[in-house]
C-alpha cells in the first residue's frame, strides 16, 4: 500500500507516531530524583565524601557507606541521633544554624566547617594513635575537621 501525500495518517498512527518521537525525551519527576539519589549514593559509595541525610530538627536519617571510611563508625550506630552530638568543640550549633538559614532561603548551599571524632575505622586516622601504647588512654581521641555543604531538598 502506498502513502499518499495528500491524505492525512489515521488518527492511531498520528498518536503512535507522537508518542515514540516524545517518550524518548519525556521522564517523570520522580524518575528523575529516583535516578539522581541512585545516583548520590554510587558516588557516595566510592569517595571519602560523606553524604548525610539529615531531618529539618537535626536528627541523621541516614549517612553514606563512606561514613565508616572517613568517620571510623558504622553507619547504623549514628541513624537517628542528633548531628550536634557528634560535634566536638564550641560551634555545636553550626548545623542548626546552617538548616535555619535554609529554611529562610533554600536556593543557596550552605558551606561550613565542624569537628568531629574520629572512629577506630577511620582511614583518616593519625598514624601514631593507630599504634599500641598503652598511654593512649590517658589522650584525647583523635579528631577531624570537615568541611559540609548543604542543601535542602
Amino acid at each position: 500500500m502506498e502513502h499518499d501525500p495528500n491524505r492525512l495518517a489515521p488518527p492511531v498512527l498520528s498518536s503512535l507516531r507522537a508518542q515514540a518521537a516524545g517518550s524518548a525525551m519525556t521522564r517523570s519527576l520522580s524518575e528523575d530524583i529516583r535516578e539522581e539519589r541512585e545516583d548520590l549514593r554510587e558516588a557516595a559509595e566510592q569517595t571519602l565524601n560523606v553524604i548525610v541525610d539529615l531531618s529539618l530538627d537535626g536528627l541523621i536519617r541516614w549517612v553514606s557507606p563512606s561514613w565508616v571510611d572517613v568517620i571510623g563508625t558504622q553507619p547504623d550506630a549514628v541513624q537517628k541521633t542528633p548531628i550536634i552530638d557528634l560535634v566536638v568543640g564550641e560551634d555545636k550549633a553550626v548545623f542548626a544554624d546552617a538548616i535555619e538559614s535554609m529554611k529562610k532561603d533554600d536556593s543557596h548551599s550552605q558551606f561550613f566547617r565542624f569537628t568531629v571524632y574520629v572512629g577506630p575505622l577511620s582511614k583518616l586516622l593519625p598514624a601514631e594513635s593507630v599504634k599500641e601504647d598503652s598511654g593512649q588512654s590517658e589522650a584525647a581521641p583523635p579528631t577531624v575537621e570537615l568541611e559540609a555543604q548543604g542543601i535542602m531538598v
